[in-house]
């Protein structure tokens, strides 16, 4: 059940004809672009968000999310139960941004330091790592007609968890935990994922492989082998 915002957030604007300004009167509000990139990940509940980005007000995310609504880049789904909820969700127009977070990755990876394996469980958490490196390394030309989900636990990592990446129409999605049964599952270290990421060794040599092998290796061809993120 989709139900949108009765209130409105008071737009700020640039005030000029260029296209680059007319964009960032959309994007530009600090948050937004890393909102959009956590609802690329598989980050669907306000809570969920707001545990993702330390020093994110929940009064901001709010005023953020509803001019997110408001501009047509997300929608908002409220379920009624015990408790309700409500879940945000891209609409197509908000998946289309995803080309300009792939130039920002694009120009840091030239210019500044990426996430290597090292770094994560430190730095970085695993979740983190599993949901947004795959996320934003995904080709969907080499995807295809694929229509499969994978599994993932790291097993090195202390806020270790499963993941499940479902491929499908051309898009990843990668949720938290295990939704369903899968094709693929892989159980692997940090490095073993890394491994796996970067094609740097076949699917059964990247951890314990469980499924079909041949859709294993269908699903790591769907990713750059570059490393930028």
């Amino acid at each position: 059940m989709t139900q949108r915002s009765e209130l409105t957030v008071p737009k700020r604007s640039y005030q000029q004809p260029c296209l680059i300004a007319q964009a960032l009167d959309v994007l530009g509000d600090r948050w937004t672009l890393i909102i959009l990139r956590d609802l690329m990940t598989g980050l669907q509940h306000f809570g969920d968000i707001l545990d993702n980005c330390e020093g994110l007000s929940p009064n901001v995310l709010s005023s953020r999310l509803k001019r997110l609504e408001q501009e047509g880049l997300i929608q908002r789904h409220y379920y009624r139960g015990l408790p309700p909820r409500v879940e945000y969700e891209l609409t197509p127009k908000g998946w289309a941004v995803r080309p300009i977070l792939l130039s920002l990755i694009q120009w840091a990876g030239t210019y500044l330091d990426g996430i290597t394996p090292d770094i994560v469980g430190d730095e970085v958490t695993a979740d983190f790592a599993v949901r947004v490196l795959p996320a934003f390394s995904f080709e969907p030309e080499r995807a295809g007609d694929l229509c499969a989900t994978m599994v993932v636990e790291i097993t090195d990592c202390s806020d270790c968890n499963t993941w499940t990446f479902l491929i499908e129409e051309g898009r990843f999605l990668p949720r938290r935990n295990v939704n369903g049964e899968a094709d693929v599952v892989l159980r692997t270290s940090t490095e073993g994922f890394f491994r796996f990421l970067h094609a740097e060794a076949p699917p059964a040599e990247c951890g314990e492989l469980q499924g079909d092998a041949e859709t294993a290796a269908r699903l790591q061809a769907c990713f750059n082998t570059g490393g930028a993120v």
